[in-house]
């Protein structure tokens, strides 16, 4: 089972690398324990820079083979029995705003996917939390178009409505949301309304649905696995399960990193974020060890046995396919 989004944990590896050093086993101490309870066989990190990258990587290699780096569908198939693969993708609104050549670097390395703001206004676009739509700038636009280009995946994920929607026209790739829900079920800026969701479906595109509390419910302290799965059966019956997958969006760290970096992310609260609303997740779905909740939660809904393979991963690993073709 594939969990698309675990980029929160990034933050405890970066924090543990600081205090431990370059030998540091972050995710084969503190995370595969609870990702191999929840079924997880593969994950997808974020990084918003090089040497974040270089530590994943660093890390994967003194696994011994538990942890296995991915660059496509094949390396993760094949991996050693009993490994859990390893995918990365990047913030690429600082570090790599702006350095064309980065990209195709990033490309050889593997990177599968490439995001453009982090709810905010930055040099390539408007978020989900600014207080006007905007839309891409000219060197967000520049960006969009080397993309296309390149077996990197097109992340639309924290971007403002009219960011998307620019986006749309100016890329012709497949489209990615690593982690949303349904705006129709939660209204919120960081969910997509039935139009978006539409859209990157006729994009041959895939969202993974968020276990963030805020994104679940109207009133996130009330939000239960039920809730989450509501946002799930929405998707499916809007667009069908070939274009929904697990973007379980958990903390996994210290509550002293937390705190520190939703105060750089958001420090006036105007994104609506909240380090004690990341500390856990819905009621039934609490931590990600948790995750064969929502498996058992969609077949109780109905779902078929194909159709949760497909959000259990199918679903981002053809897409995955078809970029790196």
């Amino acid at each position: 089972m594939l969990n698309i989004y675990v980029g929160p944990a990034v933050g405890n590896v970066i924090s543990l690398h600081a205090a431990e050093g370059h030998t540091a086993q972050v995710l084969q101490q503190h995370h595969l324990p609870r990702w191999r309870k929840g079924g997880i066989t593969g994950a997808v990190m974020q990084c918003a820079d090089w040497n974040t990258i270089a530590m994943l990587v660093g890390e994967a290699r003194r696994s011994e083979g538990e942890i296995t780096f991915c660059r496509t569908r094949a390396d993760y198939e094949n991996r050693p029995e009993g490994s859990t693969g390893l995918f990365l993708s990047v913030e690429g609104y600082e570090e790599f705003a702006g350095n064309f050549e980065a990209l195709h670097l990033l490309a050889e390395l593997g990177i599968t996917a490439f995001t453009f703001t982090h709810n905010a206004q930055n040099k390539l676009c408007t978020g989900a939390g600014d207080r006007y739509e905007g839309g891409f700038t000219h060197l967000g636009k520049a960006t969009l178009q080397a993309l296309e280009q390149l077996p990197i995946m097109v992340d639309l994920v924290h971007t403002s409505r009219a960011s998307f929607w620019d986006a749309l026209d100016i890329y012709g790739g497949d489209l990615f949301v690593s982690h949303s829900n349904a705006n129709a079920v939660c209204e919120h800026p960081r969910n997509l309304t039935d139009d978006q969701i539409r859209a990157v479906a006729e994009r041959n595109g895939v969202i993974g649905i968020n276990s963030y509390r805020g994104y679940v419910a109207a009133d996130p302290y009330k939000a239960t696995l039920s809730d989450l799965l509501d946002h799930a059966l929405h998707m499916v019956e809007l667009v069908g399960p070939r274009h929904v997958a697990l973007g379980c969006d958990f903390w996994e760290g210290p509550m002293e990193v937390l705190d520190a970096t939703m105060a750089s992310v958001d420090p006036d609260g105007s994104h609506g974020l909240s380090g004690s609303l990341y500390a856990t997740g819905p009621e039934g779905f609490e931590d990600i060890g948790k995750l064969g909740k929502v498996v058992a939660g969609l077949a109780e809904r109905g779902l078929s046995q194909d159709d949760i393979d497909l959000i259990t991963g199918g679903s981002y690993l053809a897409l995955l396919d078809r970029r790196s073709a």
